[in-house]
C-alpha cells in the first residue's frame, strides 16, 4: 500500500513539477506572475487532442507539434499583453494576464465546447512489480518530466542562449549593459514556458480528461509550488512539485481525500511564515 502510494505521488508530482517549471521560469526571467499560464496548459491539451484526431496521428507525434504551437501562442501573449505593461507595476501585469486567462478560456469554449473529452494516448497495459502496479500512461508522465527537465537543464547550462537567459534573470540592468536583448530573452522564456505548459496539459488530459476549465487547478498548484520551492528557482519547482504530489497522495490515502488541498495550503502558509524565500529561494533559473 505504501509503495503504491509512493509511486502514485511521484507520478502526480512529476506532472505538478512539469507545470510549475514553466511558471517559475517566467517569474525568474521577467519577474511576472503569469496568470494565463493555466489556460495555455489547457489549450495545449486541446490542441494535442485536435492534432491527433484531425491528422490521425499518435500522441508522441502530436505532442511536439502542439508544444511548438503553444510556445508561439505564449510568445504572442507576451508581445501583445505583457510587454506593454512590463515597465508598470506588478499589479498591472497580474491584471492583464488574468484578463488573458478568461479570453483564452472563452476561445476554448467557443471552439471545443464545455463537455469533457477523453484523449487516447495509445498506451495500454501496466508494469507490475510485486504489489505495485503502474500503468504505462503514468510511466510516460514520469519519463516526460525527466526528459524535459534534462532538456531545460541543457538549454540553461550548456547553450549560450541559456547563459544569456540566466544573466537576465540574475541582473537585468547588467545584461542590458553588456548588449543582451532583454526583450528577446523574455520572449524566449515565454516560449519555453508555453512548451512546458503544453506538455503538462497533454499529460493531464491523457490521464484524466480534457475540458476548458482544466487549467485552473494546475495554475493554483503551480503558484503554490513555486512559493514552496522558491520563486524563480528551477530546482525548487522540481523539488516542490514532487513533494506536493507526495503530500497530496499520502494525505488523500491516509487522512482524507477531501483534506489533501488543505494540507497543501497549510504547508504553503507555513513556508511563507518561516521561510518566505522558499526552500531554494534566491536561486533563479
Amino acid at each position: 500500500m505504501f509503495e503504491q502510494q509512493l509511486v502514485n505521488g511521484l507520478v502526480l508530482g512529476s506532472i505538478y513539477a512539469l507545470g510549475a517549471l514553466g511558471f517559475t521560469l517566467i517569474y525568474g526571467v521577467a519577474r511576472v506572475v503569469n496568470f494565463a499560464y493555466g489556460e495555455l496548459l489547457m489549450l495545449g491539451s486541446f490542441i494535442t487532442l485536435t492534432v491527433m484526431t484531425q491528422l490521425n496521428i499518435g500522441f508522441f507525434i502530436a505532442l511536439p507539434v502542439s508544444m511548438v504551437a503553444i510556445a508561439l501562442t505564449s510568445v504572442l501573449v507576451y508581445v501583445l499583453t505583457v510587454r506593454p505593461v512590463m515597465r508598470g507595476t506588478h499589479l498591472q501585469a497580474l491584471l492583464v494576464t488574468t484578463g488573458v486567462l478568461y479570453v483564452l478560456r472563452e476561445v476554448a469554449i467557443y471552439f471545443w465546447g464545455t463537455a469533457p473529452r477523453q484523449m487516447d494516448m495509445g498506451l495500454d497495459g501496466a508494469l507490475e512489480w510485486g504489489e505495485i502496479i503502474v500503468t504505462h500512461q503514468r510511466l510516460l508522465a514520469i519519463a516526460t518530466m525527466i526528459v524535459l527537465v534534462v532538456a531545460l537543464y541543457a538549454i540553461l547550462y550548456r547553450l549560450r542562449i541559456g547563459k544569456a537567459l540566466r544573466a537576465v534573470a540574475q541582473n537585468r540592468a547588467g545584461a542590458e549593459a553588456i548588449g543582451l536583448s532583454v526583450d528577446r530573452m523574455i520572449g524566449f522564456a515565454f516560449a519555453v514556458s508555453g512548451a512546458m505548459a503544453c506538455a503538462a496539459g497533454a499529460l493531464i488530459g491523457g490521464l484524466y480528461a480534457v475540458d476548458p476549465t482544466m487549467g485552473s487547478a494546475p495554475l493554483l498548484k503551480s503558484f503554490v509550488i513555486v512559493i514552496f520551492g522558491g520563486l524563480g528557482s528551477v530546482p525548487g519547482a522540481i523539488v516542490g512539485g514532487l513533494l506536493i504530489g507526495l503530500i497530496e497522495t499520502f494525505t488523500g490515502s491516509y487522512v482524507s481525500f477531501a483534506f489533501k488541498d488543505v494540507f497543501t495550503f497549510l504547508i504553503m502558509i507555513a513556508v511563507l511564515l518561516l521561510r518566505p524565500a522558499g526552500l531554494m529561494g534566491g536561486r533563479t533559473a
